[in-house]
């Protein structure tokens, strides 16, 4: 068994392509990464439509057509809007 490799991405609007930040072998560490990740690029880099988030990886597999196992948006938040009736 392989271990798991959480990647750190950030992309500067919806369209664009994600780019690599770092990696990191826990969850809680690659969580915490993509917040900081995202604090960066908003205060110092000055980016507005900034995206940060994290992708678990199998170590050892090369994605060029495969997809992570999971992906994750960190920030900014995304909410899902539901009608109560």
């Amino acid at each position: 068994m392989t271990p798991d490799i959480y990647l750190i991405w950030y992309k500067n609007d919806e369209s664009s392509l994600e780019r690599v930040a770092g990696f990191a072998y826990t969850w809680i560490c690659a969580k915490q990464m993509a917040k900081d990740l995202y604090s960066i690029k908003r205060r110092v880099d000055k980016s507005k439509d900034v995206i940060t988030g994290v992708s678990l990886l199998e170590a050892g597999c090369l994605y060029t057509i495969t997809l992570p196992k999971k992906k994750w948006q960190i920030l900014p938040l995304m909410a899902i809007l539901t009608t109560t009736e």
